[in-house]
């Protein structure tokens, strides 16, 4: 059988496109960076910027789901889905949104996610911060253009990049995924009363995923 070989290969083909070696020895020594550590470290104290923020602050954390009955929803409907509640997020009049996106070192398949989405993107945070071994990076943008979260979206629900979205004082993170979005907000209040204007997004299931 050469099924596998085949798969094989288009795997490590679309890995060679994408890029997967995107790291750095050092983070960015610069006033942006400071900030948006200082304003990180003050909403997510000693958390990283993944989809793991929801078992780190359950309190503030829920999902909804974006593909629909049976995740049936097209690619287009979803991203879509993801970016109205984006905006609902982001209520102030000149929202300014920037993404971070996290990479593994060489030899890790889900990397290269930052050059698949088109931000100036600085080095942000490496943990741990030695110069030497391995090593996990995050990449983090400026504040991006709507057309740019567009693209990211898309990306995202095709399964084809990963980024955390958050806000100009960074206090909620927005998490989408293929099929859905897990969003940590800045309060319980906050969050139950987004919760209640999109019942019909969440999961049936008790632990709400």
């Amino acid at each position: 059988m050469v099924f596998p070989h085949i798969v094989g290969y288009t795997r490590l083909a679309i890995d060679f496109v994408r890029g997967r070696h995107r790291t750095f020895r050092k983070v960015e020594q610069s006033a942006r960076r400071r900030k948006l550590e200082e304003r990180w470290s003050r909403s997510f104290p000693d958390a990283p910027a993944t989809g793991h923020l929801r078992d780190l602050f359950p309190e503030r954390w829920a999902r909804f789901h974006t593909r629909g009955p049976h995740d049936a929803a097209f690619d287009i409907d979803a991203a879509k889905t993801l970016r109205s509640l984006l905006d609902e997020l982001s209520h102030e009049r000149n929202w300014k949104v920037r993404m971070i996106v996290k990479e593994g070192g060489a030899g890790d398949f889900f990397s290269g996610w930052s050059k698949s989405i088109p931000a100036d993107f600085f080095p942000w945070r490496k943990s741990p911060a030695d110069e030497d071994g391995p090593a996990i990076y995050y990449w983090a943008s400026g504040y991006v253009s709507p057309q740019a979260v567009n693209h990211a979206l898309l990306k995202i629900v095709a399964e084809e990049g990963y980024a955390v979205f958050t806000d100009k004082k960074v206090t909620w993170a927005f998490c989408p995924y293929w099929a859905g979005v897990d969003i940590i907000f800045p309060s319980t209040q906050e969050r139950d009363d987004f919760v209640n204007t999109h019942r019909d997004l969440l999961s049936a299931h008790p632990s709400g995923l």
